[in-house]
């Protein structure tokens, strides 16, 4: 296989980019104005992965409360109107990743962003990082027929990118992104820096890295 036909597909949040501070001020600031207590930067980086709402509840439980829909919904939408006007105040690519993009580009590799971020938050957040370039597609849960852990979303951003499935890797930080590459017949490479969740949940994969820095090295392993 050559590089150019290889197509390498990103999660966003806990992979490419550290966005846990930003979403966990956003979270506090609706939690406040529901008169809920904050919750820790740790408890939010293991509820990230499923889209916002999801999260919101999921802390929302850890503090004991039970929200209704219409309760969640406006807790929702105060939690946007926050993260949009703070979307990268303290938003950073980990080590290693723009190191990473830069030698896969060199290469001649597809590259795509497949996350379940509303596809407007995960542009700008790229943008706002100047990630942005790096993409031949970006697929938010929005954009795709069905979110993660559908494979539909995982192929959707591979074609989108010009790529073909058998020649793909997904690179991503939670189960949500394991169970998608395993449903699609593609390889997954684990990165354990970012926001694991249900530890115990062990998917088919291809590698597990605990630093970006060493992803060239493996992703050479798969196109030699």
């Amino acid at each position: 296989m050559n590089w150019t036909d290889f197509t390498v597909v990103f999660d966003l949040d806990g992979t490419l980019v550290d966005t846990a501070p930003d979403l966990h001020a956003a979270l506090v600031h609706c939690f406040s104005e529901k008169g809920l207590p904050a919750v820790t930067l740790d408890t939010i980086r293991h509820a990230i992965g499923h889209g916002a709402r999801v999260m919101i509840e999921t802390c929302a439980k850890e503090t004991g409360a039970s929200l209704t829909e219409d309760e969640l919904s406006a807790m929702h939408k105060s939690f946007l109107s926050y993260y949009v006007a703070h979307i990268a105040d303290f938003s950073r690519s980990f080590s290693g990743i723009t190191e990473t993009l830069d030698y896969l580009r060199d290469k001649g590799a597809r590259l795509s962003v497949c996350t379940n971020k509303t596809q407007d938050l995960a542009e700008e957040v790229l943008q706002t990082l100047n990630l942005t370039n790096y993409f031949d597609s970006v697929i938010g849960a929005d954009k795709a027929s069905e979110k993660k852990p559908s494979p539909a979303h995982l192929l959707e951003a591979i074609s989108a990118a010009g790529g073909i499935a058998s020649h793909s890797v997904l690179i991503g930080d939670s189960s949500t992104d394991g169970r998608s590459a395993e449903a699609a017949g593609i390889p997954f490479i684990l990165m354990t820096y970012g926001y694991l969740d249900e530890a115990a949940y062990d998917p088919k994969r291809f590698g597990q890295l605990s630093d970006a820095n060493e992803l060239p090295g493996l992703l050479e392993s798969m196109v030699s």
